[in-house]
């Protein structure tokens, strides 16, 4: 059992607590645009998951069904707590190699984005993780049952999402045994000193055994984010900037053999060919000024996008896959277009009115004879927001880079710095 969409609303309550929490002691770790973008990241990973888990599930069923050398009973209390001990070691090896080579970072960084620390940060997920799965594959050979992988995997990630946050501190003896805010807190820094450490899911167990493990200092604050920053909340950029830099640096390597041992390498391998531009990790955090209007309608219109994506989700036994596939593609669009307005791009504007438009129109071919009130209610929503924007022309841009959104406030009290030159 997958314990994982039970647990989504109280993510999301937990959020809305941590904000209001920061808002009244004045330790500000949100901003409007960086939540949107970690909150639209895992949005979007549950519409590739249409496909992702659908390759996974074959994958395990054909490697139970003929290679498992025996089932493990569900009804041990050891067998559980085995699989849940043993699942957080592969969870250990397939996060560590999730840094250490580039085909793997390249899906894994998406996680690492977020230039802030929070809650939100953690349903930050990325929609190309297709290979991670093998790291799992001894524990199916072992004879672990897939349901008991399942539940207890779903476990292990219901378990990191508390850890991301600024506003707990230190935890005596648990930081020593388990995953903790603070030991996770260096895990999503960029200092030289804190990169590439602490990978645990649950236990940190695993990183003192084996030599990665680095404690939070408190003369050195974690800044957060990736050396090579994204420089846009576009979901799409966000899950194949890697890919795309990964294979121009394969055609600049020199070296046939650099070409190959590139994606087999840690990021930060730059071999002889390709750019060797030093990446400044206190650069300035990723914040263009928006509008007020902009930052409402994206406000508004990115939770109209999360319910129109778990419609399109609970409709997939219904509709056709050309259809399913159209429906999830244009909620993709309106979380591109909503992040280009966040950029405050030229045209942005003008691409979300298109959008609407072909949304109206898709909820009226497919949907109109599987579920008319969801086709009315879209309907009408497209064409009135249409009509907002048209009417609000003189709101759509802002000039210049806001240093500070609406949300946050840099530095805070939570232990934060401003990196030089922001």
């Amino acid at each position: 059992m997958n314990f994982v969409p039970y647990a989504i609303p109280f993510f999301i309550l937990a959020i809305l607590i941590e904000f209001v929490y920061a808002r009244a002691t004045g330790r500000y770790t949100y901003r409007l645009n960086d939540t949107l973008s970690s909150l639209t990241m895992g949005t979007v990973s549950r519409l590739m998951g249409l496909i992702r888990l659908g390759f996974t599930a074959v994958l395990f069923e054909w490697l139970i069904a003929d290679h498992a050398l025996w089932q493990i009973p569900t009804h041990s209390i050891a067998a559980w707590i085995g699989a849940f001990v043993l699942y957080d070691l592969c969870y250990y090896f397939a996060h560590r190699y999730g840094h250490e080579w580039r085909i793997l970072w390249a899906a894994h960084v998406a996680h690492h984005q977020s230039e802030e620390f929070n809650l939100s940060t953690a349903l930050r997920q990325t929609s190309t993780g297709w290979l991670t799965a093998v790291f799992y594959l001894p524990l199916y050979f072992i004879g672990f049952p897939a349901e008991m992988l399942i539940a207890v995997g779903s476990l292990n990630l219901i378990y990191q999402f508390w850890v991301h946050t600024e506003h707990i501190k230190r935890l005596g003896v648990f930081d020593y045994i388990f995953v903790t805010p603070s030991n996770h807190r260096v895990h999503h820094a960029k200092n030289p000193c804190y990169i590439d450490r602490n990978y645990g899911g649950v236990f940190i167990l695993w990183d003192r055994l084996f030599g990665t493990f680095e404690d939070e200092r408190t003369n050195e604050p974690c800044v957060y984010g990736i050396t090579e920053q994204l420089n846009s909340f576009n979901p799409v950029w966000a899950n194949l900037q890697v890919y795309i830099q990964g294979c121009k640096d394969t055609v600049a390597a020199k070296h046939w053999r650099d070409k190959l041992l590139l994606w087999f390498k840690g990021p930060d391998f730059k071999p002889e060919g390709t750019d060797q531009t030093p990446h400044d990790w206190r650069a300035p955090k990723f914040d263009p000024a928006a509008t007020p209007f902009v930052k409402r309608y994206t406000f508004v219109h990115f939770w109209l996008l999360v319910i129109a994506t778990f419609v399109v989700l609970g409709y997939e036994k219904e509709l056709k896959s050309i259809e399913l596939y159209a429906l999830a593609g244009l909620c993709l669009a309106g979380f591109c277009t909503l992040s280009a307005m966040l950029e405050n791009r030229a045209g942005a504007v003008v691409f979300e009115i298109a959008r609407l438009v072909l949304s109206a129109g898709a909820a009226l071919v497919v949907m109109v004879t599987t579920a008319i009130e969801w086709t009315l209610a879209i309907m009408s929503i497209a064409v009135g927001s249409a009509l907002v924007l048209l009417s609000a022309r003189s709101q759509w841009r802002s000039e210049g880079r806001s240093e500070e959104s609406e949300l946050s406030v840099v530095p805070n009290h939570a232990g934060k710095v401003e990196p030089e030159g922001g």
